[in-house]
């Protein structure tokens, strides 16, 4: 902090803390996460036949920067925020597609995709998160920011699609956790949602064993393009701290030999591990080991307040960074 200026910092911590409240806000209505899946399957069965789909996803629309964006999706797996932001608008209000479709190829591709900042981001340009304020891309603007690198000559959207859906559901409460019973002989669950657990997971209780996991499977299910299964795959595979497992069987396994009396891993965040955690814990439970989840302090001090909109949160965030400094 001492390093830069006061509106400088606070700028540069506003862009870290929108992940933990895309996190947040979706970890406290998952059902939104769960209408997403339901709409996107239905929408994948029609998309084959539609033209307008094909065309966005391969790079033939036309927009110059459009079709720019999309190879560089699919090429390098990335795309910077702004290139993202205006793909949204530009898919959804000139192209009128549907966004969970647009949502479904930004998750498929992005090395840093992330259920809840990714469709989450997405309604917002659609103009369902914030209720009467979509997003639409400006042909200068993008001329402006991208120092002419398009010449931007089509007709963008000028007016926003209307979209008819219900206001999202009131939030949830965090529910307290259940805590491991004292002197219970204890393994470390690691998996490529937090690669920091090691840290704080690890030194809040004494484990006995450490594995990895990774949810093959899930990835498989949501159709997850090879190069990002790869680059989380070998993020967790990286770290040092115990064997790697894509198998429900292999981990009981492990969990038997090293004589556990439970597994503590850190809390999922809404998305495609709740759904893998349940396996777990129902094939752990059958050898009569707990599985058991912890709550980041970060996440426990600010999911609360992801409440309504970025900027109710944003007075949270003081809080969170008293505690980060002591």
């Amino acid at each position: 902090m001492t390093a830069h200026s006061d509106p400088a910092a606070s700028r540069f911590i506003d862009e870290v803390c929108w992940r933990t409240y895309w996190k947040g806000w979706l970890q406290l209505r998952p059902s939104v996460w769960q209408d997403y899946l339901q709409d996107r399957a239905d929408l994948l069965q029609e998309a084959p036949q539609q033209p307008g789909y094909q065309q966005a996803i391969a790079g033939r629309t036309g927009i110059d920067c459009f079709d720019a964006w999309a190879d560089e999706l699919v090429t390098t797996k990335y795309l910077h925020n702004h290139a993202r932001m205006w793909y949204a608008s530009i898919w959804i209000h000139t192209l009128k597609l549907p966004w969970q479709l647009g949502a479904d190829w930004f998750l498929r591709h992005l090395l840093d995709g992330d259920p809840a900042s990714n469709t989450l981001s997405w309604r917002w340009v659609a103009g369902l998160h914030t209720r009467g304020k979509p997003y639409l891309a400006r042909a200068d603007n993008i001329r402006q920011y991208t120092h002419h690198r398009f010449t931007v000559k089509a007709d963008l959207a000028t007016e926003p699609i209307a979209l008819a859906a219900p206001p999202p559901p009131l939030p949830q409460v965090l529910a307290p956790l259940k805590l491991p019973p004292e002197n219970a002989r204890l393994g470390l669950l690691l998996s490529e949602e937090d690669l920091s657990a090691t840290d704080w997971l690890a030194a809040a209780y004494p484990v006995q064993a450490c594995a990895k996991y990774f949810p093959a499977a899930s990835y498989a299910a949501l159709q997850i393009c090879a190069e990002v299964v790869d680059f989380r795959y070998r993020a967790l595979d990286a770290l040092n701290e115990g064997t790697l497992y894509q198998d429900a069987t292999r981990l009981v396994s492990w969990a038997k030999q090293a004589q556990l009396d439970g597994v503590i891993t850190p809390e999922p965040f809404t998305g495609h591990w709740p759904g893998v955690l349940q396996t777990l814990k129902s094939a752990l439970a059958k050898e009569n080991i707990e599985l058991f989840t912890a709550r980041h302090w970060w996440d426990e001090t600010l999911f609360p307040h992801a409440s309504k909109g970025f900027f109710s949160f944003r007075q949270a965030i003081p809080t969170a960074l008293e505690k980060l400094s002591d």
